[in-house]
């Protein structure tokens, strides 16, 4: 029975949630609403209304698409790293798969602390904040890809944690190792 490459997986799923993202970030910036706008709403006669306690999320989705561009860049960047033209390839950092980790948990989680930097009032960023705010999971159209990223990220530290290598173009992609039963 074949043994599954915990990187190669990863790839596909960071590929998946790239274009998902992507697409939807330009989708969303004809079409914007944010995901949780249900939380809290009232009904009124053009559908629901936000409350005003999510006014900041109409102002960074609705009024100005500040997630929709940072979706946009964080599925480029992606792309970009996941399907490199030959001079990316060949850059150490397309090799690393702590750098993917790092990224697809931004994408995540963390790009939501600079879009949003007046939420948290005057207390220091958590481990939590990073984990709870995700630039894709507050637009409507990028919430489910958000969960790919997550998953990529969970996917690379695996493949990390046995061991395996990504190939760069001079030698060939390393196994995990073997396990002894």
């Amino acid at each position: 029975m074949g043994v599954l490459i915990w990187h190669d997986w990863a790839r596909l799923l960071a590929l998946t949630s790239a274009f998902s993202v992507g697409w939807a970030a330009i989708w969303a910036f004809f079409y914007r609403k944010f995901f949780w706008d249900f939380v809290g709403a009232t009904l009124g006669p053009g559908g629901l209304v936000p409350p005003p306690s999510a006014a900041i999320f109409v102002k960074i989705i609705v009024d100005f698409p500040v997630l929709q561009v940072i979706n946009l860049v964080n599925a480029l960047v992606t792309l970009g790293l996941e399907w490199p033209l030959p001079p990316v390839a060949r850059l150490k950092i397309h090799g690393s798969m702590s750098f993917r980790v790092a990224l697809y948990i931004w994408c995540t989680g963390a790009a939501c602390e600079l879009a949003l930097p007046q939420t948290r009032a005057s207390r220091p960023a958590t481990i939590s904040d990073t984990w709870t705010c995700s630039p894709a999971a507050f637009v409507y159209q990028t919430a489910f890809p958000a969960l790919f990223y997550l998953v990529a990220a969970m996917a690379y530290g695996r493949a990390l944690a046995k061991g395996e290598t990504i190939a760069s173009e001079h030698k060939p992609a390393a196994s995990p190792r073997p396990v002894k039963v």
